[in-house]
């Protein structure tokens, strides 16, 4: 039960401004950290973005870019197994910024806990995170990227607990969930 658990908040498209991780060994939450990111675009804010995050260009003004936080952030992501609500977006944003500062694309392997969580309760109207956290009574401050990267580890771990795995590959295997590698292709 080791992975850990990545979420972005995004000024724009695929730019982040804000990412969260979590990190979880042997099915313990040994560190969670999230950094707000000046975006490439900045100083560009989506407004329909910025209503759901509450992140300001003023707030990203003297935050590292994501170029600069990199070296910070690889160890969590590189050779590890990944998770993320929703991953094809995550996975998206961190295949764009990558690609705009022409940094190495490492080696991860990622799943969706919103494809675990359809497996684990079918019986819920939604997956949503939100929803998820509802049910499972997790309070956090949502579209907060270290909020949410840390709930998607919680509902990772209660779903692979509640089918009775032991092994985070064993239950996605057992529950049909794909893991697929990161790659430099766009819809990967």
């Amino acid at each position: 039960m080791t992975f850990t658990a990545i979420d972005f908040e995004t000024a724009h498209a695929g730019f982040p401004c804000e990412v969260g991780l979590t990190r979880v060994e042997n099915g313990v939450i040994t560190r969670s950290a999230s950094w707000l990111v000046k975006p490439a675009c900045f100083p560009y804010m989506n407004p329909f973005n910025e209503r759901v995050h509450g992140i300001s260009s003023a707030d990203v003004a003297t935050a590292p870019t994501f170029e600069e936080l990199w070296g910070e952030l690889r160890p969590w992501l590189e050779d590890e197994l990944v998770v993320a609500h929703n991953a094809p977006f995550d996975m998206h944003v961190l295949r764009t910024s990558l690609a705009h500062y022409d940094l190495a694309v490492p080696w991860i392997d990622y799943f969706c806990s919103v494809r675990l969580s359809r497996k684990v309760w079918k019986n819920l109207p939604s997956h949503s995170l939100g929803k998820l956290c509802e049910y499972h009574n997790i309070s956090f401050e949502h579209h907060r990227a270290g909020d949410d990267a840390k709930a998607c580890a919680i509902i990772t771990l209660k779903a692979l607990e509640e089918t009775g795995n032991t092994t985070v590959l064993d239950g996605l295997n057992k529950l049909g969930v794909k893991v697929k590698r990161l790659s430099t292709e766009f819809g990967k």
